[in-house]
């Protein structure tokens, strides 16, 4: 999906740096992405990091690492640094799990009829400081739309949005992303829903491959292993945000 929605791709020692300078504030569509496996210095890395990011003139620093050893020994060194980190896991959608949607209704729905129900849930975030960089971020979500031949679904309560989730594509392997309730409507099976409604469409239209990203030891990641899916694997991702960056 990153590979798609680039506008520049830049190649460096250790992978690619995905760029896109339409959205220069947006952290998922522009990340130093290290490819390399074995032994590998974190420093290097990092300093490879900065300098990427600081010709794109961006005020964050965002490293995602594939290979889940490498991951681990970027880790000590980078949160000494002070960049947060995140270890994701990978997930596969396997079959019916114990948990089912229920009643609930889903519809299929457009993105605009998203856009208050993203508003809502992305003011709950830290970066989400301003009116500018919250659009910013929303408007985004046109870019993996496209690149990933999008399709939103929803669960609406007294006609407004309360919990949605995406579907991308690349034709064979599908992702179910940006899964999201509002907070009054949480614990109803909401989430489990709109999930289930975008496996059940990905499977539907011939994908023989259904997956998910979730933070590993967040809650939501046990909820994915009721509705069915598997843990195939690790990545780690890293970020610097703003307030850490010194000014040039």
């Amino acid at each position: 999906m990153r590979v798609r929605a680039a506008e520049r791709v830049i190649p460096f020692r250790f992978g690619h740096a995905y760029f896109n300078s339409r959205f220069p504030r947006v952290w998922d569509l522009n990340a130093v992405c290290v490819e390399a496996h074995g032994e590998v210095d974190p420093g290097e890395i990092a300093s490879d990091a900065e300098l990427l990011h600081s010709d794109a003139e961006h005020d964050f620093r965002r490293v995602d690492v594939y290979d889940e050893a490498v991951g681990a020994a970027c880790e000590r060194f980078f949160t000494r640094l002070g960049w947060e980190r995140d270890r994701l896991v990978y997930m596969t959608y396997r079959g019916p799990g114990e948990r089912t949607a229920g009643t609930v209704q889903v519809d299929e729905v457009m993105r605009a009829d998203l856009r208050d129900f993203r508003t809502e849930i992305a003011r709950t975030e830290d970066w989400a400081k301003s009116d500018d960089v919250l659009n910013e971020v929303l408007n985004a979500g046109e870019v993996f739309t496209d690149a990933g031949a999008g399709r939103h679904f929803a669960v609406r309560a007294e006609g407004a949005v309360v919990s949605a989730a995406e579907l991308y594509s690349d034709g064979r392997t599908a992702q179910v992303e940006d899964v999201a309730t509002s907070p009054d409507n949480r614990g109803r099976g909401l989430a489990s829903a709109v999930v289930l409604r975008a496996v059940e469409e990905a499977i539907a239209s011939g994908h023989d491959f259904v997956f998910l990203i979730a933070n590993d030891g967040s809650w939501p990641k046990e909820l994915y292993v009721r509705l069915g899916f598997e843990t195939i694997g690790h990545t780690w991702s890293f970020l610097r945000k703003p307030a850490l960056i010194a000014p040039t």
